[in-house]
């Protein structure tokens, strides 16, 4: 099962009739921050102070689980753990979330701590947020941005195929570009994901919910 997000707001009303079912207060969630930009975080220092116990983004990730009652959440730490310490934190987990950030350095981490076999090869819920949604496909493409000046596809882990997402959709013309592109060049459905939306893929079924829609064509905007 995957749940693919724009935002971690996954508690807010627009997200509990899909996330809290799915959710048991038993659970234990295992976070892998590594979308990380490696230009902000070079150092251990840096990391701590994203991902760290009193790290900026960890009130965020926290939040949603504990709405729901999961308390039981650890994270991969990519500069203290070993690969082995990080594929046993992933093997223990019901859940794993996959944070926001840089999809391709993300799988490059990924497959450098050995997780992304691992990850294909597990059942667990999967919750990814921006980045963390992408590169939970096959491939996927990247809508120009500060990050990324030019158009391209990229290589994902491959749980999700089938269709394509274009996730923190606000109507933007450089949006709307990329989604006909994709369109026309992969001929694939593709879902627009707010902010406040998100896609739950199941045996191969799609449910949007929240401000997710299905573009069949790019009149459908």
């Amino acid at each position: 099962m995957n749940i693919l997000l724009s935002s971690y707001d996954f508690h807010e009303e627009w997200a509990q009739e899909i996330m809290r079912p799915l959710l048991q207060q038993d659970m234990k969630v295992v976070v892998i921050p590594f979308s990380f930009d490696d230009k902000e975080v070079k150092t251990l220092d840096d990391y701590d102070q994203h991902y760290g116990i009193n790290g900026k983004h960890v009130p965020y990730i926290l939040r949603p689980f504990h709405y729901y009652g999961l308390y039981d959440i650890e994270f991969v730490d990519y500069f203290r753990d070993s690969q082995q310490i990080a594929q046993k934190k992933v093997m223990s987990a019901d859940i794993l979330f996959l944070t926001g950030g840089l999809p391709d350095q993300y799988l490059k981490r990924l497959n450098e701590f050995g997780l992304s076999e691992m990850i294909r090869c597990n059942h667990q819920l999967i919750i990814g947020a921006s980045a963390g949604a992408m590169v939970q496909f096959d491939q996927y493409h990247i809508t120009p941005d500060d990050d990324y000046p030019c158009y391209h596809y990229q290589k994902g882990l491959g749980l999700v195929s089938g269709f394509e997402i274009e996730v923190h959709y606000c109507h933007s013309a450089i949006q709307d570009a990329s989604i006909q592109r994709v369109i026309e060049e992969r001929g694939l459905p593709i879902y627009t994901i707010g902010n406040d939306g998100g896609l739950f893929y199941h045996q191969q079924k799609i449910i949007p919910f929240g401000n997710a829609h299905l573009i069949n064509n790019p009149q459908d905007k």
